[in-house]
């Protein structure tokens, strides 16, 4: 079992521990130095019980201690103490790791979770069942847990010692692993080494838990709060039976964990700025405020209290728990103890053969992948380091026997195994560093492959004497904080640095980097992508696929290229050409920077790259000098242009008499059957009649369809009985057909009805659920939002010349017609007062209360208050699409 980690969110290719993520090497260097102190405590532990003044061990550990208020007394010796009490802060600290990793770590991707997680089940099951084997019917029986949980903090302490010989993202496979590892001994520690429960006491521990994660849901952000309804429940459950470490996780798993919250991020930098200038206890107060709310409690928590858990928690522990007398004759019944031998065969053999087979018949059988660069004899190397199984399985010995001869037993035992599982593995990885020496750091290093300017994205003089490579993700916010370093280091260098951009997409725990980084290079085919990349990072928060739509009209593109480009996917052969490059460069994290062709290591602040820059000069030391920084440039206005999620023109009527099923374009994509089975379980199915309307256009309330039987016609104009309307089929879809618009993805209201042109059934869903299908199964989010993407394109790409909206009688519309007139403009306009599509695309952009007309381009954008230049150039457009 492992002391939490320190790690942000990790991925396929994450912010890994061995990457460049400050709370990552913290982590590591806590894990390192606590396994230092736990070995320094278990050695002094050792030495003091075998003493000449050994009695004296038992004598200051069997010490009672009393706390009492009035009648009430909590009495126990300071081992318990320790393993009661102190033991609660190093549990805490577990549940938060396991919330971190479900909310934001290991447990958010599956697919890289399947194969360390059958590892560590095997890890648990297959020690217990040899140490079973071994004491079943006997009096050490009880102890099957002792040999279960791995301690992570020796086994990376061990990986470091190791060095290089062990890839660095074993590490990541471990922590994994650990996760699952902990859940399981936990609930070993909570169901089977419990006493008699007293319910009444259990259930005040049940309103503590309420009351905690009461406290959260209410943002309270002061300890005391917290440390309050802690120490309650500890007493209830100390008074309940079950033991109290488990209330530490519970309560653990309640602190809330999610990566920093950008505008909370630049509220604490705005408050930080008004302090320099004017300080002020208030505002110092409000400043430190805003910056402990952008970071999560448990990321600041485990700030706090990681140290103390590694640095005092931990080696106390050891030092009261380790004092096992060798003499003769506890040495003698040791060798032929059935407890001693069930422990040290379940840790040494059964979490070798448990982790390393099953991991590997997993990855044989394709039940899941290993991170990149792990190899399966990396992950038996590890198994035998599994078999370090000391904290947890010191508690578990204490919790199991009472009699302290059985429990000197197994402690030997977990001593011994901790010996040969270290020098196990280690002797695993020398061998392997001797099969193959040239497997080294250094080649994973280099940029693979070099830069290339006429193809790749670069800022500044192609021919540039330095160079930085980052390899980011649109949606990561660790990204998107170092673009203010980027810009930096840019002003600092000027013409001498040349900055390059390619993209490697978190998918697995950034949902919308994929088609963000398409969106990037669909606006670098117009001549923007910088302006987008900008754009997008300046925006991580609207990074759907209406918003991006919104972003190119902000921009100025040709909005019809952009959507069909995006929505048919022509772009994603060059990101996965960069995701390529960068495992073929040892890329596992983001962002990574490359320095002049070699991967940078070090901290990503400017001054750590900027040193790195420097060192790494092809010209040699003392050329080229920094600049001071520069003034930071205002940013260009920007267009006062919406993208519309409005109703475009229709398309051809479909000729009369039975209507045959439209040919499939993309916009309403045939879903596979594995799709659709997915939508069956999210969804409901109902039947339905010919004429039946499924959905009207303009209503507040809608839902998706799925077509399972039958065909749904599209149709465009009012369903109003008696009313023409101008309703028209512009399509018709049958089975496994998808039905809705991008624009209700948008939350916005629809802009055509359906109606089933013959008898069959549907599937029914909910935004809720199409979101929560598309959460599920990545590959359907992205065939339905492409198809979204196809039709606004197809729709833009069908409008033909100006449309006005807006009252004839506002005096900004008489002034625009006159100068329509004037200038020849061709246009239609469409007046509120008696058109349905004009009220609801002036409701759709918020303009209800408007008093000047909106423009709606040929491309299919929302011009508000255009200028008289702005008008010849769309009309200018009209025409072209008129005439080709």
């Amino acid at each position: 079992m492992t002391a939490p980690s320190r790690t942000t969110s990790r991925s396929r290719t994450g912010h890994l521990l061995a990457q460049l993520s400050t709370p990552a090497r913290r982590f590591l260097r806590t894990e390192a130095s606590s396994a230092v102190l736990l070995v320094a405590g278990t050695l002094l532990a050792l030495l003091w019980a075998n003493s000449p003044w050994g009695d004296s061990y038992e004598r200051v550990w069997h010490t009672e201690f009393a706390v009492q208020l009035g009648s009430t007394e909590v009495a126990m010796d300071l081992r318990h103490w320790v393993n009661d009490g102190l033991m609660v802060f190093f549990f805490f600290l577990i549940g938060m790791e396991v919330r971190r990793e479900l909310s934001m770590g290991e447990l958010t991707q599956r697919s890289r979770l399947s194969v360390p997680a059958l590892g560590a089940i095997a890890g648990l099951v297959v020690p217990a069942g040899i140490y079973l084997v071994i004491n079943a019917g006997g009096p050490g029986a009880h102890g099957w847990g002792i040999p279960m949980a791995t301690d992570t903090a020796f086994v990376l302490g061990a990986l470091a010692l190791v060095g290089s010989r062990a890839p660095t993202q074993l590490r990541v496979f471990l922590l994994s692993l650990s996760v699952v590892d902990d859940i399981g001994a936990l609930t070993v520690i909570a169901v089977f080494y419990s006493a008699d429960i007293d319910l009444v006491a259990l259930g005040i521990a049940a309103l503590c838990v309420v009351a905690f994660g009461w406290l959260t849901r209410l943002q309270v952000w002061r300890g005391p709060a917290y440390f309050a309804v802690g120490v309650v429940m500890w007493l209830a459950m100390h008074a309940s039976g079950v033991h109290a470490t488990i209330g530490g996780v519970v309560l653990g798993l309640l602190v809330s964990a999610y990566t920093p919250r950008r505008a909370e991020v630049e509220s604490a930098g705005t408050l930080a700025r008004a302090f320099r200038q004017a300080p002020d206890v208030a505002l110092a107060r409000r400043a430190k405020l805003s910056v402990e709310r952008a970071i999560s409690p448990n990321e600041r928590i485990g700030a706090l209290l990681v140290p103390w858990s590694g640095y005092v928690v931990v080696p106390v522990f050891a030092l009261a728990n380790a004092g096992v007398q060798f003499s003769g004759e506890v040495l003698d019944r040791a060798l032929t103890s059935p407890v001693t031998i069930g422990v040290f065969l379940g840790l040494v053999v059964g979490k070798f053969v448990g982790i390393g087979l099953v991991s590997t018949l997993a990855v044989k059988f394709g039940m899941g992948s290993l991170p990149p660069g792990v190899a399966l004899p990396s992950v038996w190397g590890g198994a035998a380091f599994s078999g370090l199984g000391f904290t947890v399985s010191l508690f578990v010995a204490d919790l199991a026997f009472d009699d302290a001869v059985l429990r000197e037993e197994a402690m030997i035992g977990v001593l011994a195994a901790g010996v040969v599982a270290a020098v196990l593995g280690a002797v695993w990885f020398w061998v392997l560093g001797r099969r193959a020496p040239q497997v080294t750091e250094t080649g994973a290093r280099e940029l693979d492959p070099p830069v290339d300017p006429e193809a790749d994205h670069l800022r500044g003089r192609a021919d540039a004497p330095l160079t930085l490579v980052e390899y980011g993700d649109v949606e990561c916010p660790f990204c998107g904080r170092a673009t203010g370093v980027v810009e930096e280091l840019r002003r600092r260098f000027g013409d001498d640095l040349r900055y390059v951009f390619r993209h490697l997409p978190l998918p697995d725990v950034h949902p919308h980097a994929e088609l963000a980084a398409e969106a990037t290079e669909a606006a670098g085919a117009q001549g923007a992508f910088w302006a987008m990349h900008d754009r997008l990072y300046a925006h991580q928060d609207q990074l759907e696929a209406d918003e991006l739509l919104d972003h190119a009209a902000a921009l100025g593109l040709d909005l019809g290229r952009f959507a069909e480009e995006l929505g048919s996917g022509v772009h994603a052969a060059r990101v996965r050409a960069d995701v390529v490059g960068a495992e073929a460069s040892g890329v596992q994290g983001t962002p990574t920077f490359f320095v002049n062709g070699v991967r940078h290591e070090g901290p990503t602040t400017t001054e750590s790259l900027a040193a790195a820059l420097v060192a790494s000069d092809p010209r040699g030391p003392g050329h080229g000098g920094l600049l001071p920084p520069a003034e930071p440039v205002a940013p260009a206005q920007q267009l006062r242009i919406l993208s519309p999620p409005v109703q475009m023109p229709a398309i051809d009527v479909l000729p009369g008499g039975p209507l045959p099923e439209t040919p499939d374009d993309g916009s309403s994509p045939r879903l596979s059957d594995e799709h659709i089975a997915v939508f069956r379980r999210m969804g409901r199915r109902m039947s339905t009649v010919r004429g039946q309307v499924l959905l009207r256009s303009g209503q507040a309330e809608f839902d998706f369809f799925v077509v399972v039987s039958g065909a749904v016609a599209v149709v465009e104009g009012s369903l109003e009985h008696g009313a023409d309307g101008g309703k028209r089929v512009v399509a018709v879809n049958g089975p496994g057909r998808f039905l809705g618009g991008l624009n209700m993805l948008a939350g916005q209201r629809p802009v055509r009805s359906l109606v089933a042109a013959e008898d069959g059934e549907v599937i029914v869903l909910s935004l809720e659920q199409l979101r929560a299908a598309f959460v599920r199964d990545r590959s359907l989010a992205d065939v339905v939002t492409r198809s979204f993407l196809l039709r606004r394109a197809m729709l833009i790409g069908q409008a033909s010349g100006l449309r006005v909206v807006g009252d004839r009688r506002w005096p900004a519309s008489v002034a625009l017609r006159e100068q329509l007139a004037e200038d020849g403009v061709p246009h239609q306009w469409l007046d509120p007062a008696d058109d349905d599509a004009a009220r609801r695309l002036l409701a759709e952009i918020g303009a209800e209360d408007a008093t000047s007309p909106v423009v709606l381009t040929p491309d299919g954008r929302v011009l508000v208050e255009p200028t008289r230049d702005d008008l010849a150039r769309f009309a200018g457009t009209a025409r072209d699409l008129t005439t080709t």
